[in-house]
């Protein structure tokens, strides 16, 4: 499988500085078109969260591209990851296989070799044809801390159609 770090190479073209995300901040904030941070794992549920939740209201063109680090990191948003496969063409879920999670046939496992560089990334990329958005964040402790929730991440999250275009390039090639 190639090797490629989405995060190294999306990371350059958002524009801004880097901004401390803590536990306060706004919903409006999070959902920002263009915006790097460094935060903790409950603030990119909440940023994920909310990109995802435009995918569960209806049915869309569209494609999504998840990486969890490890495949088990989806387990317990499955469900909602199974909705929105109802709704959009296709889902592509990246991580480390490490559990096996019921099947869909609009979802495909892109199964990462244990030390592939995407396997230290979270990201959800939404490529539809008038709405597309991504966010990438890079796991700067691994899976090495004793409360997971507690891991540091350094990202970006952009609304610009040619980041979010390279990004899905990038992906495109492990598929």
């Amino acid at each position: 499988m190639k090797e490629m770090s989405l995060y190294k190479e999306v990371f350059k073209d958002v524009d801004g500085e880097v901004e401390q995300l803590g536990n306060d901040i706004s919903e409006e904030k999070l959902n920002s078109f263009s915006l790097k941070y460094e935060t903790k794992v409950p603030q990119l549920e909440k940023m994920c969260y909310i990109m995802e939740k435009v995918l569960l209201q209806k049915k869309t063109e569209g494609v999504v591209y998840a990486g969890f680090q490890k495949v088990s990191r989806a387990e317990d948003i499955w469900d909602r990851f199974r909705q929105i496969a109802d709704n959009v063409d296709k889902v592509y879920i990246f991580g480390e296989h490490d559990k096996d999670l019921t099947p869909h046939p609009n979802v495909e496992f892109i199964y990462l070799p244990k030390n592939h560089s995407l396997t230290k990334e979270w990201f959800l990329v939404i490529d539809r044809p008038l709405a597309k958005s991504m966010m990438v964040a890079y796991d700067m402790d691994g899976f090495y801390t004793e409360d997971l929730k507690d891991r540091n991440f350094k990202g970006a999250k952009s609304t610009n159609p040619n980041t979010v275009k390279k990004a899905v390039d990038l992906l495109d090639q492990l598929i």
